[in-house]
């Protein structure tokens, strides 16, 4: 574990796996989790590339930076990462949260990355979504991230994976991430996705781009994405049939397969 010092005694908890003879995957964690989601591509992928993984603010073992947040902010902590431990140019791979977070890159250091994966995210937010983000913020200012673990586990994942016994190991741990984001965390970033407005920006985009969505996604739906994919020059789209929000973790095979196809 490493931390990005941003003074005032906070920092951001970041994971370099280092590789010379690979490049560069930096990963971005979604709201309410932390960089562990990303153990499977993690494994899958550290032998080819070296991997950065890092929590965003108030989540996992970063600080719990008072809000509200922007995507200036997020988009600029992951160039200060990559100038801490002196990375010119990466691969970039977000999902959620920290799919807003690749357009926002791909729009405003795009010289800074090869090819860009934005996963089970929006491009905006309308109205009534802002709305539903503003009912949440309110649940967690009252109960905590606590008052949101069962909604979130129910948008994470289809139905069918959260009733197979099997996988209850992995929702354990999800709703442990849940948990774990500090309420500063959660809220900032809250405020930062009901500032979302890149839509209307995402045919300035030239970089490699995939988009992938969940095809059970009710946050980021399927229809969407591919709309945002119509928008995007150079860029590709896949659905993976029967998942929901956090493929990463409902079918990580799968989406390890896009992800390697598409990097190299």
């Amino acid at each position: 574990m490493s931390k990005l010092d941003l003074g005032n005694n906070e920092f951001i908890n970041y994971e370099f796996h280092e590789n010379p003879r690979g490049n560069t995957i930096v990963f971005s964690n979604s709201l309410g989790s932390d960089l562990s989601m990303w153990d499977p591509q993690v494994e899958y992928f550290k032998d080819n590339y070296q991997i950065i993984c890092y929590d965003k603010r108030g989540h996992g073992k970063s600080s719990p930076i008072q809000g509200p947040y922007t995507f200036d902010m997020l988009e600029n902590d992951v160039i200060s990462i990559m100038d801490a431990i002196g990375i010119d140019k990466a691969h970039f791979v977000g999902l959620s949260m920290g799919g807003m977070t690749s357009l926002g890159l791909a729009l405003k250091h795009s010289n800074r990355f090869d090819k860009l994966v934005c996963c089970a995210a929006r491009a905006d937010m309308p109205p009534p979504a802002i709305e539903a983000w503003d009912q949440r913020m309110a649940v967690v200012e009252d109960k905590g991230t606590q008052g949101v673990v069962q909604g979130s586990l129910e948008r994470w994942f289809s139905d069918n994976f959260r009733n197979d016994i099997a996988n209850n190991h992995i929702l354990e741990k999800a709703e442990e991430m849940i948990k774990s984001t500090s309420t500063n965390g959660y809220i900032g970033s809250c405020n930062a996705i009901k500032g979302l407005d890149y839509l209307r920006e995402l045919g300035k985009i030239k970089k490699d781009f995939l988009y992938i969505s969940g095809e059970n996604d009710v946050g980021a739906p399927a229809l969407a994405m591919e709309e945002m994919h119509h928008l995007t020059v150079n860029s590709k789209y896949v659905c993976i049939p029967g998942v929901a929000h956090v493929f990463n973790l409902e079918k990580p095979n799968e989406t390890n397969k896009i992800l390697s196809d598409f990097l190299n």
